[in-house]
């Protein structure tokens, strides 16, 4: 009975993550999966007599099992084609990749369009082919706490995306010619730098052949396949002329028959299909900026002059919360030192270890001239250190009440940092942090394990519908960088990462965070690689390729968060901070000592 039982819950789950997709409940993919499911019973009834096994996708499959779901009416609506059925392949089963191919000729032969579409793959298992997974943690949420909390933070919404691609027969005759053609994916916004090249001899006018599998925001606004030419033969002559494009617009998809769209120019038919767009995780980062006063203020002379040279009093870290899209969010500030600067008279001096406060602001920089400005007035969330508890390192009240410990344990490394937070209002739910990345995030990689996962901290979410627990945040204190689930709260999630940051540069002595950071540093121009707004499916990662831009940003952070270091560093040799700031000594005396 224990087996039977086990081996039942065993075929749920697999059954639970074959649809645990966001999108397959969402409405218009399901109009297009019961489109596709009523055109695979046609193409069986047509064909049944020639076909030994019928493999069916994912959204066919979802569809046959719902439609099995009402016992009388699907034996009364499958009455006339009742010996058919026996030949469709159940989830469970083990198929040939020769099953599958028949199914797919069966198709293309019914219908001219191919079998596969995005978030219409083949769902049962083939053997001998071990299937990538996709490159994304991407779950439901059934509430955004953030919308609600805070007007600066704009959900990010995602989709499935894949490109078929079939020569016309008149191509075939001049095989000789496309030697020096190939196809180009671009985007239409937000990473223009992206250019995905397949050689037309990689296609075929038998069949068709999937070209691209990728996931995109929907602030891309969409594709374009551009077929272009070699300006010649060897090695100099790398560059290329456009012959024809075609542009698939995610408005346009969203509203076609199927969600795929179809472009034919005369060497070839290009198909491109998504899915429903979903909200996905939020991506902040922290960025250093100005140092501020305690009004919010940069110390700038523009400030003073406006302030009618009224001394600007304290001294605060500053950093800019940006999302995926460069926006700017919240801002974090780090009070360091009170105090005012008059020449040759005054300098601002270190604040008390338990007045080192970290605030959040919610909203952006109001700026009265050029990068200078004030921040927002709204406080959405503060840390205070407090006296740690016995056997615990540092100690910190958050101003919802909770309480955050953290310990460094006996080494010297951050390998041994343990948390707890320590929730005081009354919830249905607990949190724990795991220290690397865990759970979903968890990846196997060719370094250590420890390098890896360094600067990484996990939260889950314990509840009574997820007594296991449920990844809801990954973030790197040592970049700063944070993603989080929309039910999770973006400001608590901010405050650990800014208190893990600050402690453990406390502890260290060193500044592993580049919280000395003083000045605004040049980010990366808005729309030619903006973070996480285009991951390729590991099936469609070009060999050629180690961009880490094409993948999820926690496989490689290091690479991904440092696209603004090399201007804002190497440029600026010789800066110096002004003296009306109180001096480098003020802040390693407020941070690292």
């Amino acid at each position: 009975m224990n087996k039977d039982l086990f081996n039942q819950v065993e075929k749920q789950k697999f059954l639970y993550s074959k649809f645990a997709e966001p999108y397959l409940s969402e409405l218009v993919y399901l109009i297009a999966a019961r489109q596709r499911y009523k055109g695979f019973l046609y193409m069986m009834q047509r064909f049944g007599d020639r076909c030994f096994r019928f493999v069916p996708a994912l959204d066919i499959l979802l569809m046959l099992l719902t439609h099995e779901s009402y016992p009388r009416e699907y034996v009364e609506d499958m009455k006339e084609m009742w010996d058919n059925m026996g030949k469709v392949v159940g989830l469970w089963e083990i198929v040939e990749e020769k099953q599958v191919e028949e199914t797919k000729k069966l198709w293309e032969t019914t219908f001219d369009e191919p079998y596969e579409k995005a978030g219409g793959g083949i769902a049962v298992g083939m053997e001998k082919v071990v299937l990538p997974n996709p490159p994304i943690y991407w779950e439901v949420s059934d509430v955004d706490v953030n919308t609600s909390k805070y007007k600066s933070m704009i959900p990010r919404f995602l989709l499935e995306a894949c490109v078929f691609v079939r020569l016309s027969d008149r191509t075939k005759a001049t095989n000789a010619d496309n030697k020096h053609k190939f196809l180009r994916l671009r985007m239409l916004r937000c990473h223009r730098e992206l250019k995905l090249d397949k050689p037309i001899t990689d296609f075929s006018c038998d069949s068709w052949r999937k070209a691209w599998h990728l996931y995109c925001e929907f602030g891309t606004k969409g594709l374009m396949v551009e077929l272009r030419c070699r300006g010649g033969s060897g090695l100099y002559f790398k560059g290329s002329k456009l012959v024809k494009s075609m542009v698939f617009c995610w408005n346009d998809l969203v509203r076609a028959p199927c969600i795929t769209l179809r472009r034919d120019v005369d060497e070839m038919r290009v198909v491109a299909s998504i899915t429903s767009p979903v909200q996905a995780p939020y991506l902040l980062k922290c960025v250093p900026d100005r140092v501020t006063d305690d009004s919010g203020a940069m110390v700038s002379d523009v400030i003073l002059k406006l302030n009618n040279y009224r001394p600007q009093k304290g001294r605060w870290l500053s950093r800019t919360v940006l999302d995926h899209a460069g926006r700017e969010c919240f801002v974090v500030r780090i009070r360091v030192g009170g105090g005012f600067w008059r020449r040759g008279a005054e300098t601002p001096c270190g604040v008390n270890w338990e007045e080192r406060i970290i605030e959040i602001r919610e909203g952006s920089w109001s700026y009265v001239a050029g990068s200078i400005g004030k921040a927002p007035e709204k406080v959405v969330g503060t840390a205070t250190p407090k006296e740690p508890p016995q056997q615990w390192q540092a100690a910190w009240l958050f101003s919802t009440g909770d309480e955050f410990l953290i310990n460094w344990g006996s080494s010297t490394s951050s390998s041994d940092l343990t948390f707890c937070l320590k929730t005081q209002q009354s919830s249905d739910s607990s949190i724990m942090l795991l220290r690397g990345r865990k759970m979903q995030y968890h990846e196997e990689t060719k370094s250590k394990v420890a390098e890896a996962d360094d600067g990484f901290v996990t939260i889950v979410r314990f509840t009574e519908d997820n007594p296991t627990g449920r990844t809801t945040a990954l973030l790197n204190w040592k970049l700063s960088v944070v993603e989080l689930l929309p039910e999770e709260d973006a400001v608590l999630v901010l405050l650990l990462c800014v208190s893990i940051l600050r402690t453990v540069s406390e502890i260290t002595k060193e500044d592993v965070g580049q919280l000395l950071v003083r000045r605004r540093l040049k980010e990366a121009k808005l729309g030619a690689r903006d973070w996480g707004s285009v991951l390729l499916h590991p099936s469609s990662l070009p060999s050629s390729s180690d961009s880490p831009y094409l993948q999820p940003w926690y496989l490689n952070a290091n690479k991904v968060m440092a696209q603004h270091e090399d201007d804002g560093i190497t440029r600026q040799p010789g800066f110096k901070h002004s003296p009306v700031e109180g001096g480098d000594m003020l802040y390693k005396r407020g941070i690292i000592t």
